[in-house]
């Protein structure tokens, strides 16, 4: 049986992945806080994880070097992060931190972001987030192993 691309689960994740980015690029233009939603993400990061290098966050939030280089660039001159050089695992490193100002637009958005959270929770239940995010990552794994097998 031929299953159309439409129907497909890739093209559903595809499609729900580019409405997340849509909705939140717009979401953000509408709270302006002076940051999109790319920049909340990396700040949101950056504040999470503990030595946040560029490498790192660019493996976290899927930018490329360039891309990353860039949105590092934005949120310093934004005065939302500080870069110092530094070496992580033996390397040259820059390692991210929040400004004042960043840990506080951070703040603020996830105040805001808190409800809709909270709202989504009613309507799907936390076994089913976590069975999908379990099956999205299994995917993930699955596809990555058959393409480097063939390849």
């Amino acid at each position: 049986m031929k299953v159309k691309y439409e129907d497909s689960i890739f093209y559903h994740i595809n499609s729900c992945a580019r409405y997340f980015h849509v909705i939140f690029e717009q979401f953000f233009k509408e709270l302006n806080l002076g940051v999109n939603a790319m920049e909340h993400l990396a700040i949101s990061v950056i504040s999470e994880t503990n030595e946040c290098c560029q490498r790192d966050l660019a493996r976290i939030i899927l930018k490329d070097r360039a891309g990353t280089g860039k949105l590092v660039n934005s949120l310093k001159n934004k005065g939302l992060i500080e870069v110092k050089l530094s070496t992580k695992k033996n390397r040259p490193a820059k390692i991210l931190t929040l400004t004042p100002k960043g840990t506080e637009i951070n703040e603020r958005v996830l105040g805001i972001l808190l409800p809709l959270s909270l709202e989504i929770r009613k309507k799907i239940d936390e076994k089913t987030i976590d069975e999908t995010s379990k099956t999205l990552k299994r995917l993930k794994s699955i596809v990555e192993k058959i393409v480097r097998t063939n390849i």
